[in-house]
C-alpha cells in the first residue's frame, strides 16, 4: 500500500473498524482521534483499519516511538460501498450478540434484548453518508486537552469496547 504523502491529513470524519468487523467508532477529525484519552479500552490490541467519510483508505503515520501521530491518504481507489458493508457487519454482529446474550444486556445495560435491538442503528441499505449522519452513538467528539474522554458512548459503544 502506498500512500500520496507521508504528512498526516486533516480530513474530517474519520472511521475506525477493526479487521473482523466487530469494532468500529467514527471521529469528527484526524486530530479528534488522535486527541482521544480513553483508559482501559487498549487491550487486547487488534488490527485496525482507517478510512475516510469517502470511503478512502488512511495508513497510520507513527513517529520513532511507534506512537499514532497521523493518518495518511493512500492511492486506493476509495470504496465507500465497501465501508458501508463493513459498517453494517459490525452493527449485525452486534444485534446478533445482543440477542444471544438477554441477561448481559439487562444486567450491564437495563435493556431488554427487544429495546436494545430498537436502538441499534439499522445500517443496512444505508450510504455511508447517511451512515455517518446516524452513527452518533459511536462517534468521539474531542476531548479537552490533558483530560480522559468525556464522552462515555451509549450502551452499543461499550458493548463494542466490551466484547471486541
Amino acid at each position: 500500500m502506498t500512500t500520496e504523502t507521508s504528512t498526516p491529513t486533516t480530513t474530517e470524519t474519520v472511521f475506525v473498524i477493526d479487521v473482523n468487523d466487530r469494532f468500529a467508532h467514527l471521529f469528527t477529525s484526524v486530530p479528534d482521534l488522535l486527541g482521544t484519552h480513553e483508559k482501559g479500552h487498549v487491550e487486547p490490541p487488534r488490527g485496525l483499519d482507517f478510512f475516510d467519510q469517502d470511503g478512502r483508505r488512511l495508513a497510520p503515520v507513527f513517529d520513532e516511538s511507534w506512537q499514532l501521530i497521523g493518518l495518511a491518504k493512500t492511492n486506493e481507489k476509495p470504496d465507500p460501498e465497501a465501508i458501508q458493508s463493513r459498517l453494517a457487519s459490525v452493527f449485525a454482529f452486534l444485534a446478533e450478540y445482543t440477542s444471544g446474550h438477554p441477561t448481559e444486556i439487562a444486567d450491564d445495560y437495563g435493556l431488554s434484548v427487544d429495546e436494545a435491538l430498537c436502538e441499534l442503528p439499522q445500517l443496512a441499505g444505508k450510504s455511508l453518508s447517511d451512515s455517518i449522519a446516524v452513527l452518533g452513538g459511536v462517534t468521539h467528539y474531542p476531548a479537552v486537552a490533558d483530560t480522559e474522554q468525556k464522552d462515555p458512548g451509549n450502551w452499543f459503544h461499550n458493548l463494542m469496547h466490551k466484547i471486541s
